[in-house]
């Protein structure tokens, strides 16, 4: 087996070296983003873990990377027993990370993965059936690979319904449902994106420039559409719209609004050429989808059609019917405790935070099935077992399933499963920190539990999403920036990290909060004059103060589906402010004095709902009295 892996890396780097130019592979440009990302030293074995590769098989990765480097006048340092690193000035790394990231990968040895991806994208945009012979012209490789790559090709293809279809002397071409293949390109498209690229669009789009043209691994034809497509997007945004949407659903609509676009040109509509009736309404509301429709089908001079805006707007139109999210999150915290034989049903704040992220995700207005993740690689490698008992408890439950239920859903459904296996324990902080990245509960919940157990003396000041990076950073004025993301023009420590934070990156976090220490007890210098805050206070206000709403909304809810109908109209509000004062009340041990305040025949007559209510105020942990409970009554028994 070893010899087989050195006669294929041999093979490789043979054919990297072709004529004068030495050429990366997709796992050689990773191995170099992760060199220059390091603060120290990577030995061999280190890297050999980290791809689950042979140290045999990193090290003629590391040959290549080194001709490669020579090139451009540059080298990599390495000494026995101490590993390897790069020793140039951060202006250097910077430069052959954006030329890794932003514009020449896409020139680069490609392999059969990323092959694969521009043979959808190209199937998926072309006229007519495509040839072999012009694929492997289009691809720069040979006819037998295009053909071995077609064949794996119909692997992927099958898990979409999608199939490749075969005529003698006409060569290939896609066909399946339309929905289907466009949600395989919008896959496939999301696949070729680099956390540097989604960085780069929304600050195109926050700062409302035009930005250089870049394929982003696209073939031309899709390119020159998702360009014209982010071009026309920066131009309409504003900062209303940006608080309606987070980065995934902005870029959600930029990719359906370019698939769209890519197919209509050659006459491939969702349904019908029906066009949409109420356009002066949606553009009088200013509905983005509809305005970024409108503006990059006038400049290909196409008609805006109800089909291609239904398909743009949103997957799910009727929000989710069955409204107890409650009950929905109770059943979804038993079925996992149950498969992962862990107690999670009794994590009050593992349900409290699910249900807000249920409540949010399935009532929401845009609900777009494969809104960009940059958590669902790591859940679903590392945390394998988790997200198989999430996903079926989730298409068991959901009866939209089909639609709702997929990767991202699943991943952030387990990121608040992640963080109930261990509470989150306060530090007295020092350092200041912000952090970038997808700003949900279940994320931000989760990297604050991981830095403050295993970094001492740091204060996680802000979690910011990459919109609200730069704004973020000039308002909190922190000593140390951690981002998700690769950002430019950071003037201060700053450190990207995975996803989800690796030991690697913890060590990294460790020395640089180090460093500031150093610095900062080395120097005299003038203290900043930034307002501390007592953040184990502060998060024990807005813990207890964020678990108490969603508490009483819960019960809320609950106790509106008891009284559905009985409660008299124009009492709504009131029903539900009282609701709310009562869960507070009960919370801070201050309810009503039994002594005056209860109506015994009120009680004798509703014996029945007096049962129910005391059973959903148990069930939702909270002891209500006698006077509670004729005041709640009061709503219903009103003359």
């Amino acid at each position: 087996m070893q010899f087989l892996v050195y006669i294929e890396c041999r093979v490789i780097s043979l054919l990297q070296k072709r004529g004068d130019t030495v050429q990366l592979s997709k796992r050689e440009i990773s191995i170099t983003l992760t060199l220059i990302d390091a603060n120290g030293p990577l030995t061999t074995a280190l890297l050999a873990e980290q791809f689950e590769m042979s140290v045999r098989s990193i090290k003629y990765d590391l040959d290549n990377i080194r001709a490669w480097l020579e090139q451009k006048k540059l080298s990599l340092v390495s000494r026995r027993n101490k590993g390897i690193w790069l020793e140039w000035p951060d202006s250097k790394k910077l430069e052959i990370k954006n030329e890794l990231l932003h514009v020449a990968r896409y020139a680069l040895f490609p392999d059969q993965e990323v092959r694969i991806y521009r043979l959808i994208l190209r199937l998926a945009l072309a006229e007519t059936f495509l040839t072999s012979d012009t694929l492997a012209e289009d691809m720069s490789v040979s006819r037998n690979t295009i053909l071995s790559d077609l064949e794996k090709m119909e692997l992927l293809l099958y898990e979409y319904d999608v199939t490749l279809q075969r005529r003698n002397h006409y060569g290939f071409c896609l066909a399946g449902e339309e929905s289907q293949i466009r949600l395989l390109m919008e896959i496939v498209i999301q696949k070729g994106m680099t956390d540097y690229d989604v960085y780069n669009m929304m600050q195109t789009i926050v700062n409302q420039e035009k930005t250089q043209a870049t394929n982003y691994g696209m073939p031309h034809e899709m390119a020159t559409i998702f360009n014209v497509t982010l071009t026309e997007m920066a131009q309409l945004v504003d900062q209303e719209m940006l608080d309606q949407f987070n980065y995934s659903e902005i870029l959600a609509i930029i990719l359906r609004v370019a698939i769209a676009t890519g197919r209509l040109k050659n006459t491939h509509t969702m349904k019908s050429y029906k066009i949409l009736d109420n356009q002066q309404q949606l553009e009088q509301k200013r509905e983005l989808p509809f305005l970024l429709m409108q503006a990059v089908f006038n400049y290909y001079h196409f008609p805006n059609l109800e089909d291609e805006y239904i398909y743009i707007f949103s997957d799910i139109l009727i929000n989710y019917q069955d409204a107890n999210i409650a009950e929905l999150t109770t059943a979804l915290i038993a079925e996992v405790s149950e498969k992962e034989q862990v107690p999670f049903n009794a994590d009050q704040q593992l349900f409290n935070n699910l249900f807000a992220h249920l409540s949010l995700k399935l009532h929401k207005k845009h609900v777009f099935v494969n809104e960009y993740n940059p958590f669902v690689d790591d859940i679903k490698s590392k945390y394998s077992h988790l997200f198989r008992h999430i996903q079926f408890a989730s298409e068991k439950l959901i009866a939209s399933s089909a639609v709702i239920v997929n990767d991202s859903f699943v991943s952030y459904i387990a990121l608040h499963f992640l963080v109930a296996y261990e509470k989150a324990q306060p530090n007295r902080d020092v350092v200041s920190i912000v952090y970038i990245c997808s700003t949900g509960l279940g994320v931000t919940s989760l990297i604050q539990q991981k830095i403050m157990e295993e970094v001492a003396n740091v204060e996680l000041v802000s979690f910011a999403s990459v919109l609200k990076a730069q704004e973020v950073i000039k308002e909190k004025n922190p000593d140390l920036v951690v981002s998700i993301f690769p950002l430019e023009g950071i003037q201060r420590p700053f450190i990207k990290v995975q996803p989800l934070p690796t030991a690697q990156d913890i060590t990294m976090i460790n020395e640089l909060v180090q460093g500031v220490l150093q610095n900062r007890s080395g120097e005299h210098k003038l203290t900043r004059l930034v307002a501390r805050q007592q953040v184990p206070n502060k998060q024990g206000i807005e813990d207890e103060s964020r678990d108490l709403l969603l508490s009483a909304f819960v019960v809320y809810e609950e106790l509106k589906r008891l009284f559905e109908g009985q409660i008299q109209s124009g009492y709504e509000e009131a029903f539900l402010l009282h609701v709310m004062m009562m869960v507070h009340r009960i919370h801070f041990q201050s309810q009503y004095q039994n002594e005056g305040n209860v109506v015994p025949e009120t009680l004798v007559t509703n014996q029945t709902d007096v049962c129910a209510i005391e059973k959903i105020m148990a069930h939702n942990k909270l002891a209500i009295n006698r006077a509670e409970i004729t005041a709640l009554l009061q709503y219903v028994c009103i003359e």
